[in-house]
């Protein structure tokens, strides 16, 4: 318990220190978190008809989920991205398995598990992607120089 005390202490410095807000990433993570409760709900929430609707919310959903809180919770290598892809997985099975011993208007669907992991591999991406963006704006970034203590060159 005390490693992860230690952990959410330093959070907030080590997202500052990386370039974020930490009340933004968590209000990202909050959003995409409520907006999985539509998994739960007993029918479908939005318009119906639309082919390929709910698996694209799948992927959106579990990529956003994912990806903001990669950016809340491993801003840098202390808390491994992998625990995140893990939870998010046994995420995917859980509400297959709700829907299917729970709700009977919903059904158990496979093919939404495979979008979840789609959507969970893109989310990784994403956060790797912003990381590798983030260093390398980092070591782009050139101080000032003072003209007057710099010599003028000699021809």
């Amino acid at each position: 318990m005390g490693a992860v005390t230690e952990f959410l202490h330093h959070l907030p410095h080590e997202v500052r220190r990386v370039g974020g807000s930490l009340p933004w990433r968590l209000g990202l993570l909050a959003l995409a978190l409520v907006a999985n409760i539509g998994f739960y709900l007993p029918s479908v929430p939005g318009p119906s008809g639309i082919p390929g609707l709910d698996k694209a919310a799948h992927l959106l959903l579990f990529a956003a989920t994912v990806f903001t809180a990669g950016r809340l919770l491993a801003p840098r290598r202390r808390f491994p991205i992998g625990w995140v892809v893990i939870v998010a997985i046994v995420h995917a099975v859980l509400i297959e398995l709700i829907q299917l011993l729970v709700l009977p208007q919903r059904a158990f669907e496979g093919a939404d598990i495979l979008f979840d992991v789609v959507g969970i591999a893109l989310g990784v991406a994403l956060w790797a992607g912003e990381r590798v963006f983030r260093r390398a704006a980092a070591l782009h970034e050139v101080e000032p120089v003072d003209e007057e203590l710099v010599e003028p060159p000699q021809h």
